[in-house]
C-alpha cells in the first residue's frame, strides 16, 4: 500500500496525478488531496505519507518553508518529497530534500518511474537500524532516462546525510557529483553524443533530453543500462559508476588544481566533482568511474524539536546509561556516540545514533530494564520520561507513528532471525 499526497489547488494537476497513479497502483494506492496550508502541518503529523507532491509555484502553500521543516526533523526524514513548477518561466529551485521537481507534462511519464525507484529502494530511505542491517552496500540499474537521474542521486546523499555522515554542505556536494557522472554515462558513455555533437544541438535551442531520447530510439543504444554501486563505509562512502559506451582518453580530464578550468564548457561538472570529493578515478578505458567521499567524524544528531525541553546528558565513556532490572521509567534518544548492551555480563550488542532510540521497549511496557548499557565511547542522550513524550505525541503526532514503525520493524527483524 503506498499513501501519497498532493499539497495543491489545481483540479486538472490533481486529477491528472491521480489518473497517473491509479493505473499502476489501482488499489495500492491511498490518494489525498491538501490544499489548505494550515492543513498542510496537520496533515503531515498525523498521518505521515509516504510520498508527498509539493506545488512549488503557489506562494500561499509556503512549500519550501515546509520542506526545509521536515529536512531538519529527523523523526521526518522518510517521508518521499516531490516538487511541481507549473510555469514554463519558473526557475527550478536548489531544495534540499526533494527527489525531483517536475512539470504537469511530465507527470504522466515521470511520476510512476519516480514511484517506483524510491518505494523498491525504500531501505536507503527509512531512518531505521544499524546500517549493516539496512543495505550497507548495493547495485543499482539505471536507464538512460536523465529526468530519473536526480531521484537516484538524492536517495544516496540522503541515505549517506540522515546517518550523520556528511552535513548539508556535503550533502549538496554528493548529489551534485552523482548527478554530472551519471549524466555524463548516459549522455556521452551510453548514447555515444561528443562534445560537438551536444554543443552544436544546444546552439540550435534544443534541450539535450531530447537529443538523449532520440538517441535512444536505436533499439541497441536504448538497452543499455548505467550501474551505480554503493557502498557505505566505516568512514567513507564509495560510488561506482558503470556505462555500456566505449569510454574516452582520461587524460583529457580537467586539472583540478586549475581555476580556469571552471571557466570550460567541456569537462566543468568533472572538474567540480573532482573538489566535491576526496578522491574521484577512471579505469583505463574511461567507462567507469570511483568516487570516494569521506564521512565528517564524531557528528551528532539533531535533537528533534518535540524533545528539546528534555534533560540533554552528556556522557563520558564507561559512564553507564542504566543497569540491568532498574526501573524502566524513561527511554533516550541517541544524538551520539556508541553505546554497548550487555545481559547477564555478555555483551549483546553496540548502538549508536542510527538506532535512534535506547530502552524504548522497557519504557512503554512498564518492565524493568533487560539489560544494561554503557557508554563506549563518549556520548550524548536525550533522556525522556512519560510525560515529556505523552507532550511531544499530543503535539507531533508523527512522533508515536514513528515509534509504531520503529517498533514494528524490530520485532519484524526479530521474527525473521529467529525463523531462519
Amino acid at each position: 500500500m503506498i499513501t501519497f499526497t498532493v499539497f495543491c489547488q489545481h483540479s486538472d494537476i490533481i486529477d491528472l496525478v491521480r489518473k497517473t497513479l491509479n493505473r499502476g497502483l489501482g488499489e495500492n494506492l491511498i490518494f489525498n488531496v491538501i490544499s489548505d496550508r494550515a492543513a498542510i502541518e496537520t496533515h503531515l503529523h498525523y498521518e505521515v505519507p509516504q510520498f508527498v507532491l509539493f506545488d512549488l509555484d503557489d506562494p500561499s502553500l509556503e512549500a519550501q518553508a515546509i520542506v526545509h521543516k521536515l529536512v531538519d526533523d529527523p523523526l521526518l526524514l522518510n517521508v518521499r518529497m516531490l516538487g511541481l513548477i507549473r510555469s514554463v518561466d519558473s526557475r527550478v529551485p536548489s531544495i534540499p530534500g526533494l527527489f525531483s521537481v517536475m512539470s504537469p507534462s511530465q507527470i504522466k511519464n515521470l511520476l510512476p518511474h519516480l514511484v517506483h525507484i524510491l518505494h523498491s529502494n525504500e531501505h536507503l530511505i527509512l531512518q531505521t537500524g544499524i546500517i549493516r542491517e539496512l543495505g550497507r552496500n548495493g547495485t543499482l540499474n539505471i536507464p538512460n532516462n536523465p529526468l530519473l537521474l536526480e531521484a537516484y542521486a538524492e536517495l544516496l546523499a540522503s541515505f549517506v546525510y540522515n546517518h550523520n555522515f556528511i552535513d548539508m554542505q556535503g550533502k549538496y556536494g554528493l548529489k551534485f557529483s552523482l548527478v554530472e557522472m551519471l549524466m555524463n554515462a548516459v549522455e556521452h558513455g551510453n548514447c555515444n553524443i561528443s562534445f560537438e555533437e551536444k554543443r552544436t544541438w544546444l546552439q540550435s535551442g534544443k534541450d539535450i533530453v531530447a537529443l538523449i531520447q532520440q538517441k535512444c530510439q536505436d533499439p541497441q543504444i536504448a538497452k543499455r543500462q548505467v550501474m551505480l554501486q554503493y557502498d557505505i563505509r566505516a568512514g567513507e562512502s564509495v560510488f561506482v559508476i558503470s556505462d555500456e559506451g566505449e569510454g574516452f582518453d582520461v587524460s583529457s580530464l580537467p586539472d583540478p588544481q586549475d581555476p580556469t578550468a571552471m571557466l570550460e564548457l567541456h569537462g566543468r561538472g568533472i572538474f567540480m566533482t573532482q573538489n566535491y570529493v576526496r578522491k574521484m578515478a577512471y579505469n583505463d578505458k574511461g567507462n567507469q568511474v570511483t568516487l570516494i567521499v569521506e564521512h565528517l567524524k564524531d557528528r551528532d544528531h539533531t535533537i528533534p524539536e518535540g524533545f528539546m525541553d528534555s534533560e540533554v546528558l552528556n556522557l563520558k565513556s564507561g559512564d553507564v546509561v542504566f543497569k540491568e532490572n532498574d526501573i524502566g521509567n524513561t527511554f533516550y534518544y541517541i544524538v551520539g556516540g556508541e553505546f554497548v548492551v550487555m545481559i547477564g555480563g555478555k555483551t549483546i550488542t553496540t548502538l549508536n545514533n542510527t538506532n535512534i532510540f535506547l530502552g524504548e521497549m522497557e519504557f512503554l511496557l512498564g518492565s524493568r530494564r533487560a539489560a544494561t548499557v554503557y557508554a563506549k565511547t563518549d556520548g550524548c542522550l536525550v533522556a525522556i520520561n512519560a510525560k515529556e513524550w505523552l507532550r511531544a505525541v499530543q503535539k507531533y503526532p508523527y512522533y508515536g507513528l514513528f515509534m509504531s514503525r520503529l517498533l514494528a520493524q524490530k520485532l519484524d527483524k526479530q521474527s525473521r532471525r529467529v525463523t531462519s
